[in-house]
């Protein structure tokens, strides 16, 4: 209970300084939507991305990944820093890239259940080290991306060029009970900020 309590009050804290880009902030609430639901989506998806704010708008409809009322001061926030009188602090976003093996063929179900086996192999690996690290990235919604690869070896240039950068990262090996051989290189996981992991994986597609 005390960690979910000094993560709510971290959020708060965060989201009291931070500045929503206005022109994506103006084009959401041209389309309808409602100005701190369009604040939290901004705030959430890292601030550089109108279709990431409308994906996780349509996405959190039913389950928000951040309480409203940490934006309450949000537009008081915005007036001060716009008159200069308060300096904003500098926010890190952290996300988790999967990126899959194309050639393996792999049905949804089946890579669904891998990019599962890559998150939790990762999370558990980390989860002493980078524990400031995670609770910002849980703070902003817990930002996953799936990205297309091409075979194993393209996965282990990645992996090796992630680990000479010193980028948390993970390789799942299938068991190979289903759809694939045993030991097939099904996924490969990396976290950090996202600046980092886009040096790895920038310009990998979305599958």
């Amino acid at each position: 209970m005390h960690r979910f309590w000094k993560m709510e009050k971290r959020m708060e804290n965060m989201s009291e300084q931070f500045v929503p880009n206005e022109d994506f902030l103006h084009q959401l609430i041209s389309m309808g939507i409602n100005h701190e639901i369009a604040v939290q989506a901004l705030f959430c998806t890292g601030n550089t991305s109108l279709d990431e704010a409308i994906e996780y708008i349509f996405s959190s409809q039913e389950s928000q990944a951040v309480e409203p009322k940490a934006f309450a001061n949000v537009e008081a926030k915005i007036d001060q820093s716009e008159s200069g009188d308060e300096e904003d602090e500098e926010v890190e976003f952290y996300k988790m890239t999967f990126v899959v093996n194309t050639s393996l063929k792999m049905g949804v179900g089946k890579i669904a259940a891998q990019v599962g086996h890559a998150c939790l192999g990762l999370f558990r690996e980390i989860m002493g080290d980078k524990r400031e690290e995670l609770e910002t990235w849980e703070c902003y919604g817990e930002k996953k991306i799936v990205l297309k690869g091409v075979d194993e070896t393209h996965l282990r240039e990645l992996y090796e060029k992630a680990k000479e950068k010193n980028i948390p990262c993970y390789l799942v090996s299938d068991a190979g009970h289903t759809q694939i051989a045993p030991g097939s290189v099904t996924v490969l996981s990396l976290f950090g900020l996202e600046e980092n992991v886009n040096m790895v994986t920038g310009k990998l597609s979305l599958m």
